[in-house]
């Protein structure tokens, strides 16, 4: 088991954040990503979300046992989409995990609105919690 790399718990063992497992793009690897799969089913994520515009890594997802959702895209209607999703699966037992590609700075942006929305978390300090974190966060 691997620990994702470019990592944070927006909300500790409920909601995080990530880059895609087994790393984005061209060095994406399927050995780091089986591992980081497993790491990510020990830490107790039931469900993952993906906001790649590919389908890369779902099988994976589904050979693991893991639940998963692909809402393609990095905008305003993406993040509308996602709030309620995360809503409702974020009341059950365990963890969601969001990722992108290699970007990080969308799924970093909806934790950080969700942690707004839930708990009144100033959405720059959930950025800047995220930065901290690892995550890459453009302005």
């Amino acid at each position: 088991m691997r620990e994702p790399k470019r990592f944070w718990w927006a909300r500790p063992r409920k909601l995080c954040a990530l880059e895609r497992p087994g790393g984005g793009g061209r060095s994406h690897r399927p050995e780091r990503r089986r591992e980081e799969i497993e790491w990510l089913k020990a830490a107790g994520v039931h469900t993952v979300i993906s906001t790649m515009k590919s389908r890369h890594n779902l099988a994976a997802y589904e050979e693991a046992g893991l639940e998963w959702l692909h809402v393609p895209g990095e905008n305003d209607e993406t993040l509308d989409q996602l709030l309620p999703i995360l809503r409702r699966k974020l009341r059950h037992p365990g963890a969601v995990a969001i990722h992108a590609n290699r970007n990080t700075d969308f799924v970093a942006a909806v934790c950080a609105a969700y942690l707004a929305d839930r708990y009144g978390v100033p959405v720059e300090e959930g950025l800047a919690r995220a930065a901290e974190a690892g995550l890459s966060v453009t302005h």
